[in-house]
């Protein structure tokens, strides 16, 4: 009884703990379905999520029709679902690890939009960050000019998780500048609606790049074990996205952002003992880098909130930890 009292008290813990392996099992189910192009697997995503957030807003009585900011929230729509596509991309191309690993240096990008656009402050703690995240990225890519070393990656696909992530770092920067002012059930439809739409389009435009799993012809699969993970994939990650925001809400920002740091170990994990891929010290020290550099932002920013002791500093730092939350 005494054990079931404290797992309900800390449920918070446990949604973001059960959050983490959805999010990252899912990634590993767009890599597991490789004889699918990954335009497939996000149109899907972006289907099925559609569906489900369509009954949740009727079921709380939104009005779809109205819709404040409707520039701002296609356009955070829009970079959202480019930098979570882009991500599809690179884990189907790298090591599961890695890809996960670059992808968790959104925070740093985050940081500067926000210190650009919303004038957030952003000092000598952040570039620390950001340094160490950039090295980071360096250790896992591993430049051929750097390391004079051949890797079995394209170096292409590094560049691009780091540019999606940059992108998907401009969406949460518009998020946070439109705030509360649309229901995050309402914004997920209208972001549905774009992934569903960007990814034909992109699977179509790029049809000819059917080596790197990115575009072809949109075919449904033949076996059914296939169907029932595509069918998973596309509904798994809204409910991971629900219980990490209701983790979120019962939890301080900085373990939320602690134990996302999780979707990174079991990243390698399935990367080491599913997909059968070392990981060499390199990536894994650079993982590390990175790992720190967010969960030193979320700590600094967590200290200026305890000094200040004001409601716009909860907000900034309950944002902070939702920047590493899944597209």
């Amino acid at each position: 009884m005494m054990i079931l009292t404290k797992i309900i008290r800390h449920r918070g813990i446990l949604y973001i703990l059960t959050a983490s392996f959805i999010f990252t099992s899912n990634a590993a189910l767009s890599k597991i379905l490789k004889n699918l192009p990954s335009s497939i697997f996000t149109a899907n995503r972006g289907f099925f999520c559609f569906l489900m957030s369509l009954n949740l807003c009727f079921y709380y009585g939104y009005n779809l029709r109205r819709l404040n900011h409707p520039k701002l929230v296609y356009l955070c729509g829009l970079l959202r679902t480019t930098g979570y596509i882009t991500k599809i991309i690179c884990v189907a191309n790298m090591p599961l690890g890695d890809a996960t690993a670059i992808y968790f240096t959104m925070p740093i990008y985050t940081g500067i939009f926000a210190r650009i656009f919303l004038k957030e402050p952003w000092g000598v703690v952040h570039a620390i960050a950001t340094v160490l995240g950039l090295s980071g990225i360096v250790l896992i890519s591993k430049p051929s000019f750097i390391f004079n070393a051949t890797t079995e990656t394209n170096p292409l696909f590094p560049v691009l998780a780091v540019s999606g992530s940059i992108i998907q770092s401009g969406g949460v920067t518009i998020q946070r500048k439109i705030g509360k002012a649309v229901p995050p059930t309402k914004f997920t439809v209208h972001q549905a609606v774009i992934l569903f739409v960007e990814s034909i389009i992109l699977g179509l435009a790029l049809g000819g790049l059917k080596d790197h799993n990115i575009g072809a012809e949109f075919v449904v699969p033949g076996c059914y074990t296939e169907r029932l993970l595509l069918f998973l994939t596309g509904n798994i990650a809204l409910v991971g996205q629900v219980l990490y925001i209701k983790g979120l809400a019962l939890e301080t920002a900085v373990l939320a952002t602690l134990l996302r740091n999780l979707d990174t170990i079991l990243a390698y994990i399935y990367q080491v003992t599913y997909f059968k891929q070392k990981a060499d010290w390199l990536s894994l020290v650079g993982a590390l880098l990175i790992m720190s550099s967010t969960v030193t932002i979320v700590t600094y920013r967590s200290y200026r909130m305890k000094r200040e002791g004001t409601e716009s500093s909860n907000v900034v730092l309950s944002n902070v930890a939702a920047a590493t939350q899944e597209e």
